[in-house]
């Protein structure tokens, strides 16, 4: 063991003196530009699980061939380390992607922070520090934490994502992480709301001041953006490290689908269940299902004055059509995974196994108008309404909550819901 170890092990004040020295150059944003403009640094974890290494996650041009890790010593000079490049083979077209950087750790370097350019000879003092997130790994805080991929525009579906949050609640959720790239300001409000309560972080993901991104996952379908539905890939490889340590399962899907137990009332319940019936398994795949309602249909809709698709009112589900591919979302163990996708984990120790929906449905629900189907054809399904009474309730405690923290509601140009 060095001098520089046994100093770092016996003298704690010397090293929290240190981490203050190295706090001003730090990076606080979630997507920090190297100036390259092909490469775009998101966090770094430190990763020990097949090697004492630091994971950095960033979005690069498949043009980028070399990049370096300089570790920021406590006792001693900085440490120069070849990051080795593995840029995740699913970008469907897209010239950027999501890419891992791998940096072993060198020997005798106590550290928290780790820089990353293209240069071996670049004053490092002039570029952005990166703190080593995961380096304590504790118990668990929460059982279940819910991903949700990008949110951007003006999207104002309040009503849906009320619903959606009450029912990940009811379901065992403890904490739902969400990328912000954009929203209208009734769902501002919502967002707020939830993270005062506690059950929501909130990531801004301002990817569009870098890149021209698309809100199409095939390049081909936008062929002038850089990178496909707004970093979706890296926002779900980011939110899976950010969980790794503090979450036993995180859940990957989109703020209109929900993973919703057939059999069971709840997420603990089903999992007791397939770790049972899988126990080689580190990743569940729930087949995607779309739930739709007749335009006419407006029995029951007691949120009508809210903005957005009232769940509880899709009852009909659509049967799949073999010819068209299923996309499927997941329920992961974050520790025994390395890489994800949107619909598949890229690299993983473990079993990926694809869940029957005698166990588990993605209840996908969005308005997609009168589908063109014969009456017949449609499935009623009333999964969903098993939570009617209790989501009822959770929905309504929340959009009175919210009406009152902010006033009003804004709905196609007009307030609604208001009070002085």
């Amino acid at each position: 063991m060095s001098f520089g170890l046994l100093i770092h092990l016996f003298t704690k004040p010397d090293y929290l003196n240190v981490k203050k020295r190295e706090d001003h150059g730090m990076s606080i944003q979630s997507i920090t530009a190297l100036g390259d403009n092909k490469t775009y640094i998101i966090s770094a974890y430190y990763d020990s699980r097949r090697s004492k290494s630091v994971r950095v996650l960033a979005i690069i041009h498949e043009s980028v061939k070399e990049l370096y890790c300089w570790f920021h010593c406590a006792y001693k000079d900085h440490v120069l380390v070849t990051a080795q490049i593995d840029l995740h083979q699913d970008r469907f077209g897209f010239r950027y992607g999501t890419a891992d950087l791998l940096c072993e750790e060198p020997p005798d370097c106590i550290y928290e922070f780790v820089s990353v350019h293209w240069s071996k000879t670049r004053p490092i003092t002039s570029v952005p520090r990166f703190e080593v997130k995961n380096r304590v790994v504790g118990p668990f805080s929460v059982n279940f934490t819910v991903c949700i991929s990008a949110i951007y525009g003006e999207y104002n579906n309040v009503l849906q994502m009320i619903q959606s949050f009450e029912m990940y609640k009811l379901l065992g959720a403890n904490r739902v992480t969400i990328y912000k790239n954009g929203c209208h300001e009734n769902v501002e409000k919502v967002l707020q709301y939830y993270v005062k309560e506690g059950f929501l972080d909130v990531v801004t993901w301002p990817i569009d001041r870098y890149l021209r991104t698309s809100n199409k996952w095939l390049q081909s379908r936008d062929p002038k953006s850089q990178v496909g539905y707004y970093g979706q890939s890296a926002v779900l490889n980011d939110c899976m490290y950010r969980n790794m340590y503090r979450s036993k399962f995180v859940l990957l899907n989109d703020i209109d689908e929900i993973i919703l137990p057939t059999k069971h009332l709840d997420w603990e319940s089903l999992m007791s269940t397939l770790q049972e019936k899988y126990p080689q398994t580190s990743v569940f795949r729930i087949e995607n299902h779309f739930f739709t309602r007749f335009l006419n249909d407006s029995e029951g809709d007691m949120w009508n004055d809210i903005p957005g698709v009232n769940i509880l009112l899709h009852t009909s589900r659509l049967p799949i059509n073999p010819a068209i591919f299923n996309s499927r979302k997941m329920i992961i163990n974050p520790r025994q995974v390395f890489q994800t996708s949107i619909h598949k984990v890229l690299k993983a120790d473990g079993k990926s196994t694809d869940v029957s929906i005698d166990d588990v449905i993605l209840f996908h629900c969005k308005n997609i108008g009168q589908p063109k189907l014969a009456n017949e054809t449609l499935i009623e399904d009333n999964t969903i309404v098993r939570y009617h009474n209790r989501l009822e309730q959770k929905v309504d405690n929340a959009i009175h909550n919210i009406h009152w923290m902010h006033k009003c509601w804004k709905f196609f140009g007009y307030y609604l819901k208001c009070h002085m």
